[in-house]
């Protein structure tokens, strides 16, 4: 079950225009990396081996959220929500796939409602699954609208105002009011043709809910109303912003042209933001397949920009997969083939050092395993 993810791309910027300057610009100097260990930050790695067996095989986690003790894992591929306590025992699975009342063709993403408890599912175009927590279906909303073509992600701003990322649309931010059925506004207008390349956007910081984009330096806080910006990154002279990117006509028929000229427009590509109390992390590639990582110190308003860490171990998050911040722990899924490239022996105490040898000595493949990095 090996995942490779080719970082599918969504530009919204030209390189003639410098990002204007606000106060809560973050620098980063991308001409000098520096070396750091994780245990800078960290003081101990856990991992949380998911159960596997016939009835419980995962093709990729792209979302996971944590309630009430459980873990609710998105398996985009086989549209499948498994569901695991915390030491990674196989719970149940909410599986509705199909074209009945109650069921859904695909899961475009899900989310527990804050103001309800429910489990809520989005399929792209314009469906809201509303179950409970163990799957049983309750109603079923439209998001629906003159002009209306995707959807793609969601929060649920208050009881009845939602708002929907979408890859598609030419606007990315839509405000909805799903009792009303009606379209409150749209922000953040960029590409169409380039918006179709992006995903995996918004993400949840604490209480509030932020979007990224992959070439754009501004982090925005999903306001009540309208965007916010939360944070912007100051990358000097190699700072681009603007509202699209030149591509030829080849290009625009095969991705990797268009990777190729992206890269010759642009010297980085955001693949992950997630921040908490302390820390903002954020994953970048760089030209040549490099990955590249910046730890942001709100204590000392200083960044690092790392290339490589002190183990020799990977620490990005890639487009499509999941990382969640908190501000007691990291936590990150990656494929069983994929452990010894995020962990090494040395890094782990002794229990988990026996939970390492005995994943790495299966005869069979496993599922993902979450690796919990727990800050200092």
């Amino acid at each position: 079950m090996k995942k490779i993810f080719i970082p599918l791309i969504v530009v919204c910027f030209t390189m003639c225009k410098q990002p204007p300057q606000i106060d809560k610009a973050i620098f980063v100097d991308l001409d000098r990396p520096e070396r750091a260990s994780l245990f800078d930050y960290f003081s101990s790695i856990e991992l949380i081996p998911l159960e596997t067996s016939s009835d419980v095989l995962i093709a990729g986690i792209t979302k996971i959220i944590n309630h009430q003790d459980k873990w609710y894992m998105l398996d985009k591929p086989q549209s499948i929500i498994f569901v695991f306590d915390q030491t990674g025992k196989f719970l149940f699975k909410i599986d509705k796939k199909g074209q009945g009342v109650g069921e859904y063709l695909f899961i475009s993403d899900f989310n527990i409602n804050p103001f309800t408890g429910n489990l809520e599912v989005l399929e792209s175009f314009g469906n809201l699954n509303v179950y409970d927590l163990s799957g049983n279906h309750i109603e079923t909303k439209l998001i629906k609208y003159d002009g209306f073509y995707a959807v793609h992600q969601f929060a649920a701003l208050d009881s009845c105002t939602y708002i929907f990322y979408s890859i598609s649309q030419p606007k990315k931010i839509i405000y909805f009011n799903l009792d009303e059925k009606k379209l409150l506004h749209e922000e953040f207008k960029e590409s169409e043709r380039l918006g179709s390349f992006a995903s995996h956007n918004l993400y949840q910081g604490q209480d509030d809910w932020y979007i990224f984009r992959p070439i754009h330096p501004v982090v925005y806080k999903i306001g009540k109303e309208r965007l916010e910006v939360a944070f912007q990154f100051d990358f000097g002279t190699h700072t681009r912003e603007g509202t699209t990117a030149i591509f030829s006509s080849e290009a625009e028929r095969f991705i990797s042209k268009a990777v190729e000229e992206l890269y010759a427009q642009f010297p980085y590509l955001i693949e992950a933001v997630r921040h908490n109390s302390k820390y903002v992390f954020a994953s970048l590639s760089l030209k040549n397949d490099q990955q590249a990582n910046i730890i942001y110190d709100k204590s000392t308003g200083k960044s690092k920009f790392i290339l490589d860490f002190s183990e020799q171990v990977k620490f990005n998050s890639y487009r499509g997969e999941e990382i969640i911040v908190t501000d007691e722990y990291v936590l990150m899924p990656v494929q069983w083939v994929d452990l010894e490239n995020r962990i090494t022996k040395e890094m782990l105490d002794d229990k988990n050092k026996e939970i390492f040898e005995k994943l790495l000595g299966a005869k069979m493949e496993l599922n993902p395993v979450l690796i919990k990095y727990r800050f200092k």
